[in-house]
């Protein structure tokens, strides 16, 4: 039954993308569109790999004696946060980043508002995938993720936009393109990190779960319920401001500027 509604997320998504992609004016994008979900597929897999092929490097480099990352950091709160960096918000965001750039790279978007389409493809793609693997696990742990089934849709519809707007100001010669490329990574890894640590690696309620002490317990509770109530609330916004923005980020051309003539003198 997990499976399922692990399966029911993913779909979910891709009808999200689905409604995206349908609302490009003057009209959408044609198949292309489809590139990113698939590449999205692959997210997991490749982030995985990362992730082990890293530890094996670190591994290899200690002689096997390396200190785990969060023993290095004094407090649960830096600990939550380095965990879900490096083993959750890093890895992935930096995968699907790469995906996206790819996508930009072969597909050309004309637009904006398609740089975003693009993100929001890979993050559809991703979670369709992530939600089965989570979902195979109970039906508890499935349901609890539904009010954040389209959080990986709008990390990446992020990174997108911003992709997208640093490639408008450089098509006009703007000094904005390197600051909304930074952002473009830096916002979603950033939310991503703090989501995660408060949430799935949690290490003040974890604490308080292992050693019966209440007070990490409940604080650890806490900080999980205003981060989700908070990042739910984002999510909604993320995907209405997108939608709303529709017309503004359409007419945000992204093309090459075609190289003008060189006059020479007026004619008479």
């Amino acid at each position: 039954m997990g499976l399922i509604v692990g399966i029911l997320q993913g779909i979910l998504c891709i009808i999200l993308y689905v409604r995206m992609y349908k609302r490009e004016v003057p009209e959408p994008m044609g198949k292309k569109a489809a590139i990113p979900v698939v590449l999205g597929f692959f997210a997991p897999f490749l982030s995985t790999a990362l992730l082990v092929g890293f530890g094996l490097i670190v591994m290899k480099v200690t002689g096997g004696k390396f200190q785990s990352l969060t023993g290095l950091v004094p407090t649960y709160t830096l600990k939550s946060l380095v965990a879900a960096f490096a083993a959750a918000a890093f890895p992935e965001e930096l995968i699907k980043f790469l995906l996206i750039l790819l996508s930009i790279k072969f597909i050309k978007p004309k637009n904006v508002y398609e740089c975003g389409l693009l993100g929001a493809g890979v993050g559809a793609g991703f979670t369709f995938l992530e939600e089965m693997l989570y979902g195979s696990g109970s039906i508890a742990a499935a349901l609890g993720r539904l009010p954040f089934f389209a959080m990986h849709v709008v990390f990446n519809l992020i990174m997108g936009v911003f992709l997208g707007l640093a490639l408008h100001e450089k098509r006009n010669g703007r000094a904005g393109a390197t600051k909304h490329g930074v952002l473009a990574f830096v916002v979603p890894v950033l939310w991503h990190s703090i989501f995660d640590a408060a949430t799935t690696f949690n290490r003040a309620l974890q604490a308080g779960v292992d050693t019966d002490n209440d007070f990490l317990a409940i604080a650890g509770v806490a900080v999980a319920l205003v981060v989700v109530i908070v990042s739910v609330a984002l999510q909604v916004w993320g995907l209405i401001k997108y939608k709303n923005s529709t017309e503004e980020l359409c007419a945000m051309d992204i093309t090459q500027q075609e190289s003008q003539p060189r006059h020479g003198k007026s004619e008479q």
